[in-house]
């Protein structure tokens, strides 16, 4: 039995993967988020705590210097501080101090030499490049203006939400090797039930095995389990239905047999000799259907089928000479064995002997004229060659099944023959651990039918 389908471990991963993918992106939004409001007010801080520094200590420098700048035009200082602050990682921060009347007073080294057009009030205003927190100085006409570059901030954010979403692209792999491996071992259940159940079929209807599987598996066994038992015993009331009538008909059909060939012997040539006659011969037909359902009933139970080391050469003789005892068929049967060794294989003898037959049966049925070879060759096959009309393709195919004929023209339909022949041989060498192959043409013939029962051999 093939398998077919996807994997359902393989399908959970490509199912869960994505979602896991925009979750993490998703939770890195909502953190990126959260640490742009938290970085907003932090940086802002900053403002507001280097701003009133700042602003005293230009309070104090305009105290203590009276004379305006000639080179910037400050009104308190020629040299002009840095911010300082570049320890803290905002080396970019920017100050200016003014007076009342937007003239600058101080500023730092990267600061505009032109007062920023922001509100001289206490507060934070942004300006197309800058974010800035504005102070006023207590008791003196001063203001400070401590500016943070936009560009700066976005620049934070960014690396933030790059910081998260990089090792997505490291984790996303991992964690569908991981999310693979984990749904194997926990399906692992799921696939041995899966197993036990390809190996069921109409011969093996064991109950499934339920030890250690989940609830949910559990109820699929139960369930498997039941409808195997009804096919078990829907399978045993078939077999032993047509065992039964087989062989329940034997006697009475070999009575009717003896009473109409009583008959035969007291009545005169004519019309009602020719219909005894053709009695017997349907009799003969139903006779040997009989044998078959049993032969077919006996096969498929394979209850009393033995694995003995059989000398397949020895087999196939047994056939022949069953065969060479019809004069018609002495010449036309022909039966060709390994020279030097022979060939030993695993099975039953009576079994393997039936099979033989009934390729043997239909050659004859189907090749009226002609050679039939009946060979044995190494390791462990022994085919049945004719030269009869050969089959297609399609025909070797339903040959396989109950019921069927090989042909479809007018000599199918008178040709003697019930369909069940090939599907005896089929089961028996299915039951026996071989298989059964028919070839049509045979190798080097132009027509005609090669059937080849590939064994189990033993040394």
């Amino acid at each position: 039995m093939t398998r077919s389908g996807h994997s359902l471990s393989r399908a959970l991963t490509r199912a869960l993967l994505p979602w896991i993918g925009m979750l993490w992106v998703a939770t890195s939004a909502a953190v990126g988020w959260y640490m742009q409001h938290e970085l907003t007010e932090q940086l802002d801080a900053g403002l507001v705590e280097s701003a009133e520094r700042l602003l005293d200590l230009a309070a104090h420098d305009a105290r203590n210097h009276q004379t305006p700048s000639e080179r910037d035009g400050t009104q308190y200082r020629l040299e002009v501080p840095r911010s300082g602050l570049g320890g803290s990682g905002h080396d970019v921060l920017m100050y200016q101090v003014v007076n009342d009347r937007h003239e600058l007073l101080l500023r730092s080294a990267d600061a505009p030499l032109v007062p920023l057009t922001v509100p001289l009030t206490t507060g934070f205003f942004d300006t197309d490049a800058l974010r800035t927190y504005t102070l006023s100085h207590p008791t003196l006409p001063m203001f400070i203006h401590v500016g943070d570059p936009l560009a700066h901030r976005s620049a934070a954010r960014i690396e933030t939400l790059v910081g998260l979403l990089i090792p997505l692209l490291f984790l996303l792999p991992l964690l569908g090797l991981l999310i693979h491996v984990v749904t194997q071992r926990v399906l692992k259940p799921a696939s041995t039930l899966a197993a036990e159940l390809q190996q069921r079929d109409g011969n093996y209807l064991q109950a499934l095995p339920g030890e250690g599987l989940p609830r949910e598996l559990q109820t699929i066994q139960d369930s498997a389990n039941h409808l195997l038992h009804r096919l078990s015993d829907a399978l045993d009331t078939e077999r032993a239905l047509a065992a039964n009538a087989a062989h329940e008909l034997r006697t009475p059909l070999a009575a009717v047999r003896l009473n109409l060939q009583t008959a035969l012997g007291h009545v005169q040539a004519g019309p009602a000799q020719a219909d005894i006659q053709g009695a017997l011969q349907s009799l003969e037909r139903l006779s040997r259907r009989c044998e078959k359902l049993l032969q077919l009933s006996r096969a498929e139970s394979g209850a009393a089928l033995a694995q003995d080391r059989l000398n397949l050469g020895q087999v196939a003789a047994a056939v022949a000479q069953e065969f060479w005892t019809d004069g018609a068929l002495l010449q036309r049967l022909q039966l060709v064995l390994p020279e030097d060794d022979d060939v030993w294989v695993l099975g039953d003898f009576d079994a393997l002997a039936i099979a033989l037959r009934n390729l043997i049966e239909n050659s004859v049925r189907y090749a009226p004229q002609g050679q039939i070879v009946l060979e044995v060759t190494l390791p462990a096959t022994c085919s049945v060659r004719d030269s009869g009309p050969g089959l297609t393709a399609e025909e070797i195919v339903n040959l396989q099944k109950r019921h069927l004929r090989s042909g479809t023209g007018p000599q199918a339909q008178h040709t003697p023959g019930y369909g069940l022949g090939l599907s005896i041989v089929h089961t028996i060498v299915d039951r026996q651990g071989g298989n059964c192959v028919m070839q049509s043409p045979p190798p080097g013939s132009p027509h005609g039918l090669q059937t080849y029962l590939h064994l189990r051999a033993k040394h």
